[in-house]
């Protein structure tokens, strides 16, 4: 179910106990001279939609508008600070909360969101949030196995095979994969072993895509997205069905003082 196609009666209606409402988490950023800027969000939104179905879940408009820093020097990326991206999935998450349901899962579809949506979840439990949050936040996590199952290449990540198999399933029309003759040229990640730098993704991604796109199929679009889909109806099922959290997260308020 969509939120945005129900009514307000039909919300006051739904079991809020149980109900998942998922957040469908995206970017509008560079994604190479073949996919377009929205990708991250009409994949994640797509799936969303297809574990929803037969489950009992609502999906909420997908939020475009994201935290892409690494990415602004290519036209078209458009990325909210760290503290605006975290402030608005915040209120987001507790206008749902308001409203009664008590289970909300954030699926993330950009890499560059993992750590505010990580920071969010801190930031939730400092505030003493009663609502019983999950997040999602690598967005390729759920795919890993199956990735080295059916790629052809070795380098995937960003905008690459995988991700323009993906976008080939979910809405072929808007897939260039012509502007595309050769692998991306690639510069070095990182400077050292566990080092981390403002330049790592920028020094790169030199292209704004990794990887060779044009070993991507629909075929294997349908492969991931059939496999990502019963991958997240399973983990909507156990967020049903948990009964512990909101039992520790009360006795964990009650122990530090947020009652």
């Amino acid at each position: 179910m969509k939120w945005e196609e129900l009514t307000s009666t039909d919300l006051e209606n739904i079991n809020k106990e149980t109900t998942v409402v998922i957040l469908p988490v995206g970017s509008i950023e560079v994604h190479g001279p073949h996919l377009p800027l929205g990708t991250d969000t009409f994949i994640i939104y797509y799936v969303a939609l297809k574990a929803a179905e037969e489950e009992n879940a609502i999906v909420l408009p997908p939020l475009f508008y994201s935290y892409v820093p690494e990415n602004r020097h290519f036209a078209g990326t458009i990325s909210l600070s760290s503290d605006t991206f975290i402030s608005l999935v915040e209120n987001i998450v507790e206008e749902v909360v308001r409203q009664g349901f008590k289970k909300i899962l954030i699926l993330n579809g950009h890499g560059g969101n993992k750590r505010p949506l990580k920071l969010l979840v801190r930031k939730m439990l400092e505030k003493g949030f009663r609502g019983q949050l999950y997040v999602l936040p690598d967005t390729l996590g759920p795919l890993r196995e199956k990735i080295e199952e059916i790629k052809e290449t070795e380098v995937y990540e960003h905008a690459c095979e995988i991700e323009t198999s993906l976008m080939l399933y979910v809405n072929s029309s808007l897939v260039r994969l012509n502007r595309v003759d050769k692998p991306a040229k690639l510069g070095r990640r990182f400077i050292a072993p566990c080092v981390e730098t403002l330049i790592d993704w920028q020094r790169y991604a030199v292209e704004g895509y990794v990887g060779d796109p044009r070993k991507a199929s629909d075929t294997k679009g349908r492969i991931l997205v059939e496999y990502w889909v019963s991958f997240l109806r399973k983990i909507i099922r156990a967020i049903r069905e948990d009964k512990e959290y909101e039992k520790v997260l009360e006795d964990y308020y009650r122990k530090t003082g947020y009652m």
